[in-house]
């Protein structure tokens, strides 16, 4: 019975999706350009770690760029509550060997666990500890973030002209 849910509801997710990319994208008015740049810049908002801003800062970014401003806003999220740690784990130990800082120790994360009692003592403890962090994260998450993005605008780009084109000779023949 449950597995008969789980395909049911992997069923119609497969069915949004797909109609979501064959009507909304490929059909859309929009140039390949704008469309590939709006899903570039989402792929790269994805790896930010802007949690709860993404949508936003990805519709202003494709705003400011003249990029499709619907086509990114799905793509952020990717990242969830399930794929935070694996996708920002790995960019900060990206950032970190960029940055040439060493790991995190044992003694960190026992300190971590360890805060003062008092209440400002608690919050510059707690600033200090992201701020070690921080900075190889974002290096990372930057890193990645415009690798993946132009991977994501070639590969989106070449799909939508390659299949216009292929629509269009056959509206042309038949």
């Amino acid at each position: 019975m449950y597995r008969r849910h789980v395909r049911a509801r992997y069923r119609l997710y497969s069915q949004r999706a797909r109609r979501f990319i064959v009507h909304d994208v490929l059909h859309a008015d929009d140039p390949p350009h704008r469309l590939a740049l709006g899903a570039a810049i989402g792929v790269f908002v994805t790896f930010t770690p802007t949690i709860g801003l993404q949508m936003i800062i990805v519709v202003f970014l494709s705003w400011l760029l003249g990029a499709n401003k619907i086509i990114g806003v799905p793509i952020v999220w990717l990242s969830n509550p399930a794929t935070f740690v694996p996708m920002y784990y790995s960019c900060y130990v990206i950032g970190r060997s960029v940055l040439g800082w060493p790991a995190i120790s044992d003694a960190w994360w026992s300190q971590l666990s360890n805060p003062p009692d008092q209440w400002w003592p608690m919050v510059t403890f707690y600033w200090s500890r992201l701020m070690e962090i921080a900075s190889p994260l974002w290096v990372g998450c930057v890193m990645i973030g415009f690798l993946l993005a132009y991977l994501t605008y070639y590969v989106v780009h070449q799909l939508i002209a390659t299949y216009r084109l292929k629509r269009k000779h056959a509206k042309q023949e038949g």
